[in-house]
């Protein structure tokens, strides 16, 4: 038998023969396997990093936001009414106007008839094919239709299987925890009840809300100006808290877009608007945290008998400038005029009223309090106090360029358009901060039915992917799903984990593809690279068959001679796979930690987001299938060759 170092130098020789092939064919094979090496780098450094920070977002966990799948139906009246429906209502309203003659007489007043506000109204365009009955449309600003709504939702309630503990028994099945609050509704309203205060001015002309485009990052960086608040558990939005120290307060903690803040304090607080070079976003979001950190701003409150005041005052000067010229025109005998401060009181401007108008205005004023009707005009002075910076990220921006579709394929699209009131630092406010007088004041049945915790939508924490996964699949429908039939709505949370499974999933279904296709190629090649050099060295291999060497001995040296080719192959491959990755992440990665730390809004302590990683298993089993390819390739035309008659080859 041959030394096995013998067997080595003789293998090293034939590395010599037909060298121009054989270099041909280590750099084909090796630029395949280099490929393959390349994408598992650099798709498992961009998993590792997003996964990284996926955990940062959810604290080391899978965030679902789940919402109560409540019915229109008990969420309030509408005008598709059966005629069962619809004699419901009518009875409702007979009780309720009775109630409400019967409420009159124990207070000694006279029950105007004509005041009342019929619940349904005839429909001229409703087909002559159904009941007269049916014909009919709600009317909405009736006093019924409120408190019938209000009625609906109570029998609902009894009854829901959609409330906090269902979802608390639901989630235990697959072990979910935190059930943080998020979007409750604060009780504040919205413009023009809320009007923000700029320049130390009311501009009693913004009165209807805005958005740079209707949809709800629209509204959402429209948020202060249009005043629209919910409480959001502390806890969700860590990430995007500057301050937590509730004695530091001075008003009501509010995190806000960085857009609109920006847009609205930017020049007072000298602040550049928000860069178009992706590059340079981060860098200003962290100088806009800095200099918005605990600045406050004011809005005013004026309840609805001061919203009456406000659009008599317009309506006057309206009527008058319309009848500038007619000299039969009497102007009101009481007529408003705006605050002289802001949110200042409402000043009489004239009034000219008789002592019988004084007497019966001031009887009508008494009734409605024996009633419980009478609203005073109340205004109030409303200080919030910035305690955190999000950017908002419109869907539509992953059009723009790849920087802009990795935010949106990392963060998940929010779709509220409501500022986040952290209800732990609102809780510790002292009284006179607080809005509790306003949540009062503006406690319609929509709001307070909203409010309640067993209702109020909550975000769930798990401990994994599949969990997660299992829960949205098994016990809830996507949101904004009309053709819902599960007691409860749900989305992952802060983040696009379930898309980023499902792209690794994806990824590991094309390697399983891609890595047999490479093999089976690579087998081709050196198979036929070591043919050629097998039918080429017939002769060497029948002289050394004449001179003793057996069929083991011959094809030792050819396994060896593969197995040195193949570790040309791999050094080639890794080399070549590792530079191209590095080129890779070197010309597209610089910018990533900035782009993934401004969508999930992790600017102070992101982590590093590379695309660069040598840990994926994945990596050893293509080396290890080099080898293995390499000399499955050698077998046919070694087995043909150690066969052959020795004194045929020597005599051809």
């Amino acid at each position: 038998m041959i030394r096995p170092s013998y067997a080595v130098k003789l293998a090293r020789t034939k590395l010599h023969s037909k060298c121009g092939m054989l270099f041909a064919s280590t750099i084909v094979a090796s630029l395949l396997f280099a490929a393959l090496i390349a994408i598992i780098i650099v798709f498992t450094g961009a998993e590792k990093s997003a996964e990284m920070f996926i955990k940062k977002v959810g604290n080391d966990r899978y965030l679902v936001k789940a919402s109560p799948n409540i019915p229109n139906k008990a969420l309030g009246i509408t005008n598709n009414l059966s005629l069962e429906e619809i004699r419901e209502l009518k009875a409702f309203e007979k009780k309720y106007y009775q109630n409400l003659q019967d409420k009159y007489k124990s207070l000694g007043l006279a029950y105007d008839k004509s005041t009342e506000a019929p619940a349904l109204l005839p429909a001229s365009w409703m087909p002559d094919s159904l009941p007269e009955e049916q014909r009919v449309t709600v009317n909405f600003s009736s006093p019924v239709i409120s408190d019938f709504n209000d009625q609906q939702f109570e029998k609902y309630a009894k009854t829901a299987n959609n409330k906090l503990t269902n979802l608390k028994e639901i989630g235990s099945k697959y072990d979910a925890a935190g059930y943080y609050i998020v979007d409750k509704i604060s009780g504040l309203p919205q413009i023009p009840a809320l009007r923000l205060i700029q320049n130390d001015k009311e501009d009693f002309g913004n009165s209807n809300p805005k958005a740079d485009d209707m949809t709800t990052y629209g509204y959402y960086t429209n948020a202060i100006y249009n005043s629209n608040y919910t409480f959001t558990d502390q806890q969700l939005l860590r990430r995007y808290m500057l301050a937590t120290d509730a004695s530091h307060l001075n008003g009501i903690p509010v995190v806000v877009s960085a857009q609109e803040a920006v847009s609205l304090f930017g020049k007072k607080l000298n602040l550049e608007t928000e860069p178009a070079d992706t590059n340079q976003k981060s860098t200003w979001l962290k100088n806009v945290q800095e200099k918005l950190n605990g600045h406050t701003y004011q809005v005013c409150y004026r309840n609805s008998a001061e919203q009456t005041l406000l659009k008599k005052i317009q309506q006057d000067y309206i009527e008058a400038k319309t009848n500038e010229a007619n000299k039969d025109y009497q102007k009101p005998s009481l007529i408003y005029d705006y605050p002289k401060q802001a949110c200042g009181d409402i000043a009489v401007k004239s009034d000219t009223r008789t002592a019988a108008e004084k007497k019966s205005d001031d009887s009508n004023e008494a009734n409605q309090k024996k009633l419980g009707t009478y609203i005073e005009p109340k205004h109030k002075l409303l200080t919030f106090q910035i305690v955190g910076i999000k950017y908002a990220q419109p869907q539509t921006d992953y059009k723009k360029n790849a920087s802009e579709y990795i935010k949106n394929l990392l963060a998940s699209q929010d779709y509220s358009s409501s500022l986040d009131i952290p209800i732990q630092l609102y809780d510790s406010l002292p009284e006179k901060l607080k809005f509790s007088d306003v949540q009062q004041q503006e406690a319609s049945s929509t709001a307070v039915r909203l409010m309640r915790d067993e209702f109020t939508p909550r975000v769930l924490e798990f401990s994994s992917v599949a969990k997660a996964r299992a829960f949205l699949d098994n016990e809830a429908c996507p949101e904004l799903n009309d053709k819902c039939n599960k007691q409860f709505a749900a989305n992952p949370y802060g983040s696009n984990y379930l898309i980023l499974d499902e792209i690794g999933k994806l990824f590991n279904q094309i390697a399983s593809v891609a890595l047999p296709g490479v093999l089976g190629l690579a087998i081709i090649i050196i198979w036929f690279t070591v043919s050629r050099i097998i039918a080429e060295n017939r002769k060497e291999t029948a002289i050394y068959r004449a001179m003793g060497a057996k069929r083991r001995d011959i094809a030792c040296i050819y396994i060896i001679y593969v197995a040195i080719v193949a570790l040309r192959i791999a050094i080639v491959s890794l080399i070549l796979g590792i530079a191209a990755a590095f080129a890779v992440a070197n010309t597209y990665g610089k910018n990533l930690t900035g782009t993934a730390a401004t969508a999930f809004g992790v600017i102070g302590s992101a982590p590093q987001f590379s695309i660069f990683s040598l840990e994926s298993p994945t990596l050893i089993i293509v080396i290890g299938s080099i080898f293995i390819v390499s000399l499955i390739a050698s077998i046919q035309p070694l087995l043909r060759n150690v066969r052959r008659n020795p004194v045929q080859d020597i005599r051809d």
